[in-house]
């Protein structure tokens, strides 16, 4: 028997209000947690993703919380979830499930009161363990614990058909081997590599998410090197030319930066630049918001003023702070500068003001200049003016003098 000592908030009053309500209804042992929290627990990491699987069918879950007075909200009830809400705490409860039909991208289910066939529907060895409320574990498999104590990522029985089941299954074995594994099991990688054109059929939400779950890992580069290396990455970003086994920007990137956006660029940056046709692919294939695109694109021009030696004044000025920032690391992993160098420029541009361009319509017209299409014309000419002058006052006084005579 293996026992885990629970986190505060699996043995709080609230998850123990939670656990008592559907053992009312279902009996002892109805209801036990699963997945993440057990897993992090057992590796020594903080426990996380706090969510229970019950024997109860959903109808079931619902009556029992209302009997026991615990709000409830069907979050994804059509999928046998129910969430229950307790002193504004969310508890995720999931009716044990077996797979009865899938297509590669979603499954048709059953429920069961059966723990190894819940197990044995799930992706990886050490993501099908549960624990009960006194934090005695439970491994179906028997396969589980060991590979969560051995740090090590499998899928559950024949690895191929375990991703012809979801494809997305591909990318969370690369996020989950660069959170959890040693290294990289060898019989997984290679069924990923079988079936990698099955990513060409998941949607680009689900495949943007995966992306940028396995950025924001503290040490995502060996994944992402993995999938460069056996050509998967064509088949997640459109366009990807980068040399393969190559990614020396994403590399030096996450040495500076914990922000997965950031290091997002680098990606990109790295496998199809940051020019607009190449940007304008990936938002249409990984349904970017118009935010995220955005900032990649200012920091894209960004980068391009950068090399060209521009002034960060005017950088700020024509593309913002943030995407003057996200050039500077873009430029850093390009030069493969160091997190210190990287520090100091950051410092220093805490420090600049944005400029403001101190002339308006009306003051062109105060000096003679009609009013109409004209002022418009020559505001721009003279911003242009001021801006490549980088941001001179006597630009601006001597087209006003100009002007008055």
């Amino acid at each position: 028997m293996t026992m885990i000592p629970l986190s505060e908030d699996m043995a709080s009053a609230a998850t123990r209000a939670v656990f008592a309500a559907l053992e009312a209804k279902g009996g002892k042992g109805c209801v036990r947690f699963v997945g993440g929290c057990v897993r992090n627990l057992i590796m020594g990491k903080p426990a996380s993703d706090l969510d229970l699987s019950t024997q109860l069918s959903p109808d079931e879950t619902e009556a029992a919380l209302a009997a026991a007075g615990i709000r409830s909200v069907p979050t994804g009830k059509a999928y046998g979830t129910i969430t229950a809400v307790v002193d504004g705490a969310p508890y995720e409860i999931t009716s044990l499930r077996e797979d009865v039909e899938t297509d590669g991208r979603r499954a048709v289910v059953t429920y069961t009161t059966d723990w190894a066939k819940d197990a044995l529907r799930r992706d990886f060895y050490l993501n099908a363990l549960y624990a009960d409320i006194d934090g005695q574990v439970y491994d179906p498999t028997g396969k589980g614990l060991a590979d969560a104590q051995a740090g090590r990522v499998r899928f559950i029985g024949e690895a191929e058909q375990r991703i012809r089941e979801d494809y997305l299954r591909i990318l969370r074995f690369f996020r989950f081997s660069a959170g959890y594994a040693r290294e990289i099991d060898p019989a997984s990688l290679a069924a990923c590599v079988a079936l990698k054109t099955g990513i060409d059929g998941l949607s680009g939400e689900r495949i943007q998410q995966e992306l940028l779950k396995t950025l924001a890992l503290p040490q995502p580069l060996a994944a992402f090197a993995a999938m460069q290396a056996h050509g998967l990455m064509p088949h997640v970003v459109p366009g990807w030319q980068a040399e393969e086994g190559k990614l020396p920007e994403l590399a030096v990137v996450i040495g500076l930066s914990d922000d997965p956006e950031i290091r997002l660029m680098a990606l990109i940056d790295s496998g199809v630049g940051l020019a607009a046709t190449a940007l304008h692919a990936c938002q249409t294939r990984l349904k970017w918001s118009q935010r995220l695109y955005n900032r990649l694109r200012d920091a894209g021009r960004a980068l391009d003023l950068l090399a060209e030696n521009a002034p960060f004044a005017r950088l700020m000025y024509l593309h913002g702070r943030q995407a003057t920032e996200d050039a500077i690391y873009l430029a850093a992993a390009h030069q493969g500068k160091e997190a210190a160098a990287v520090a100091y420029v950051m410092r220093m541009l805490q420090g600049l003001e944005i400029p403001v361009f101190p002339v308006k319509g009306a003051d062109l017209i105060a000096r003679g200049l009609p009013a109409g299409p004209e002022v418009g014309r020559a505001l721009k000419q003279l911003e242009t003016e001021w801006i490549n002058h980088d941001f001179s006052q006597s630009v601006i006084e001597a087209a006003l003098d100009a002007l008055a005579k």
